[in-house]
């Protein structure tokens, strides 16, 4: 199943008063976010966030990146890994 991002309609205030902010969706199901905090280093501008009840070892749930384009591609490359590891990739 594709994941689908959604523009977060969240109003901030003070430091984070210009971030862009998407929810990630698998389905119905809300698994994650990415945002831009454009007070951050350039090449650390973008956040991402995997939400996974656990993880194996050492997978990365989380990182920050230049852009847009590689928290998504991070963020996808988590997400199959992830259901790999719980045998959910099986069940779609």
């Amino acid at each position: 199943m594709p994941l689908k991002m959604h523009r977060s309609v969240v109003s901030y205030s003070g430091y984070y008063k210009e971030t862009v902010n998407y929810s990630v969706f698998c389905g119905e199901r809300y698994i994650g976010y990415i945002y831009e905090n454009g007070r951050a280093p350039e090449g650390l501008r973008w956040f991402w966030a995997l939400h996974a009840p656990g993880k194996r070892g050492t997978m990365r749930t989380s990182n920050q990146v230049a852009t847009l384009d590689e928290a998504k591609a991070e963020f996808e490359v988590s997400w199959k890994q992830w259901k790999a590891w719980t045998g959910m990739e099986e069940a779609e």
